[in-house]
């Protein structure tokens, strides 16, 4: 019975202490509404480690989505299939976009020498971003030559 009112004060006090440093923080990051997302999600997923942390996390997050909104138009269908990501931070927003466009030239090397394996990698990962079909047909390829070797 003592564990589950200790479970429940730790929880209080998380939550007491999340609600501060929201508080906290707010009027400093909340000039765009846009802003918010960012605001409430860092100070959730850093509560337990404090502001310092929360600020960071704020500080980070807003650059990245800053990069990102300077990508160029060519590559506008990447930076909207990867802003689908943006609830795990821009960071990994900006991440995947980057990955996405150095796949590219590697995909086009793969067409001409891979042709097959590309094919079925693009099948089994319809609609997704290129950086994982690369990954899938670069695995495929390790896995051919290992069965080769045997």
């Amino acid at each position: 019975m003592n564990s589950i009112r200790n479970g429940r004060s730790v929880f209080s006090q998380m939550l007491m202490k999340t609600i501060l440093v929201a508080s906290a923080l707010a009027p400093a990051f909340c000039q765009a509404d846009d802003d918010s997302d960012i605001v409430t999600g860092c100070l959730l997923s850093n509560a337990e480690f404090g502001t310092e942390m929360a600020q960071i996390c704020i500080k980070e997050n807003l650059e990245a989505r800053a990069e990102v909104a300077r990508y160029p138009e060519d590559v506008k269908d990447i930076v909207a299939n990867c802003s689908r990501r943006k609830l795990a931070g821009w960071g990994v927003v900006k991440k995947c976009i980057d990955d996405d466009i150095a796949a590219a030239p590697v995909l086009e090397r793969y067409a001409r020498d891979h042709a097959k394996v590309l094919a079925q990698c693009q099948e089994q990962f319809r609609g997704r971003e290129a950086a994982r079909i690369r990954t899938c047909v670069e695995m495929a390829l390790v896995a051919e030559g290992a069965g080769a070797k045997r």
